[in-house]
């Protein structure tokens, strides 16, 4: 079984969420694993062999399939896995080669509108959440949640800062800028995100510069964040929303407690297991530090608790997974499950908790 998988970016170069769980995707898998994604030049990483993907712009939905196709004809890909700007690319190339095609689904459809097309007229998805299986049309479709980094060993939770793993607005960086002016005597770490020129605060540096308990970092790859997480007492990810929250869970494996967004996506996750709150709420957000003050270690506890039952849980989906794709075959008839995406989508395209 050969595998192909299309994304716009890929590790140990992109290192955002979506790309990093696709990876350790990748690495579950059995047989020949490669990706076509925007490199110039060849790499093989920790097994899965990248090449240059045969597009001009890979942030286009609409691109021209014909190259890839190419691509995939000469690779004899078997399955091609497709996630963000690709998906649409890589659904419409696979047919073309006969190969099986597969949607890496990262966002329920109230995000996932430039994918919409791709999982309706795709052999099958793969979500990360069932909650979002369910609002996508799929309840019974196969679910890998966002894979983990190994844990360490035993609670590691030593540090003193606060920090948020992202500077994006959406991520919540004006309300950990808020946070940092009401506890002028606590440290805040804000690690900055490759995507800060467009979804970031223009002037962040200017806002950090005033508050002298602010630190900005720069983003490190996967196999590195333990430098931040040792150095952190509480994860912060305060986000105007979150389809499944994969840093809490890390920081939960050094035995870090988190305040997180809540969503249904999140409760899958790293759930009971950290402060939940509504998004962007700098009040929540207050209260949430102080709850976790109060009682440090029971809260650390927790979270520890609950990375090591995530991590079992991911060795089975990951045995899963190897086999779901080992033993996939071209659908017959793909009518009623395109009828069901249509009508999910329609139906959900605006729901937002």
């Amino acid at each position: 079984m050969k595998t192909v998988a299309l994304t716009h970016g890929y590790p140990p170069f992109w290192n955002m969420g979506g790309e990093v769980s696709l990876h350790r995707t990748m690495k579950a898998l059995n047989g020949q694993k490669h990706v076509l994604t925007n490199t110039e030049e060849p790499y093989v990483f920790e097994g899965v062999n990248v090449e240059k993907v045969d597009l001009e712009n890979v942030l286009k939905i609409h691109s021209n399939p014909r190259p890839v196709t190419h691509q995939l004809r000469k690779m004899k890909a078997d399955v091609v896995i497709g996630q963000s700007e690709l998906s649409l690319v890589a659904v419409n190339a696979a047919y073309d080669a006969g190969a099986i095609s597969v949607v890496n689904v990262h966002a329920p459809p109230v995000f996932g509108g430039g994918i919409q097309e791709a999982v309706r007229i795709s052999d099958y998805a793969i979500y990360n959440t069932h909650e979002s299986a369910k609002l996508w049309g799929e309840p019974n479709a196969f679910v890998l949640h966002p894979p983990i980094s190994p844990l360490p060993e035993k609670i590691n939770n030593t540090g003193d800062a606060y920090t948020v793993l992202s500077s994006l607005r959406n991520k919540g960086v004006e309300v950990v800028l808020y946070l940092a002016k009401f506890y002028p005597n606590k440290r805040f770490i804000i690690v900055r995100s490759p995507a800060e020129p467009t979804h970031g605060l223009p002037d962040l540096e200017e806002r950090a510069a005033k508050l002298p308990n602010v630190e900005l970092h720069p983003r490190v790859p996967p196999e590195e964040v333990y430098k931040y997480l040792e150095q952190t007492r509480i994860l912060l990810v305060p986000s105007m929303y979150e389809t499944y929250g994969m840093s809490a869970i890390e920081a939960a494996g050094y035995g870090i407690p988190s305040i997180h967004v809540d969503t249904p996506h999140v409760r899958e996750g790293i759930g009971d297991a950290a402060i939940l709150i509504p998004g962007m709420d700098v009040d929540a957000a207050l209260r949430a530090i102080d709850k976790i003050e109060s009682n440090y270690d029971q809260y650390s506890k927790a979270a520890r608790e609950k990375a090591e039952w995530i991590s079992n849980r991911q060795d089975e989906e990951f045995k899963n997974l190897a086999l779901y794709i080992d033993n996939l075959k071209k659908p017959i008839d793909k009518a009623k499950r395109r009828r069901a995406i249509e009508a999910a989508f329609k139906k959900n395209k605006d729901v937002r908790y």
